[in-house]
């Protein structure tokens, strides 16, 4: 008897014998393999939606949707907060660039004192804590741009090929 695969949707056939005996223990859908036996049985199981998206992503997916944006940006922002609160309880939030205090979120970011971009090492400069301070956005900026502009202007960094004008 030819039948068609409740899954894939793909023809067969299957012995009249075998579809009947089938019937008669209330199955009305047939498979054309134990492949696609397996994969509906394991939809069936864990009551997984037919998207194509694996279970952590549908996770993540669902997050974002109740948070409004990426996960990976609010984790971010949560980080951010996080640190502002900290530095605010341990006296650290004064601008390392003006000496004011930094009084809000949006204003406050992580200063490198020495540029790491221009240091002999800049991967040890990036990571060293006693290289790390905090300031105002626009302390920062201006500061970095600064810098960086007046030493490198127009060259190229030689040891990593890094355009700076």
């Amino acid at each position: 008897m030819k039948l068609v695969c409740h899954l894939c949707g793909i023809e067969f056939e299957k012995a009249d014998k075998e579809v009947r005996r089938q019937r008669k223990e209330g199955r009305d859908y047939f498979f054309c393999s134990r492949s696609c036996t397996g994969i509906y049985a394991n939809k069936i199981r864990h009551n997984t939606p037919d998207d194509g998206l694996k279970s952590y992503q549908r996770r993540t997916k669902k997050i974002e949707e109740l948070l409004g944006e990426k996960l990976s940006t609010a984790k971010s922002k949560l980080n951010k907060l996080l640190m502002f609160e900290l530095a605010k309880k341990c006296n650290m939030d004064t601008c390392f660039r003006c000496g004011e205090r930094i009084d809000g979120i949006d204003d406050f970011t992580i200063d490198h004192k020495e540029s790491w971009l221009l240091g002999d090492d800049p991967a040890k400069l990036f990571y060293c804590i006693d290289n790390i301070a905090f300031s105002h956005a626009k302390c920062n900026y201006e500061a970095g741009t600064k810098t960086y502009v007046s030493n490198c202007k127009n060259t190229i960094k030689e040891d990593s090929e890094l355009y700076t004008y």
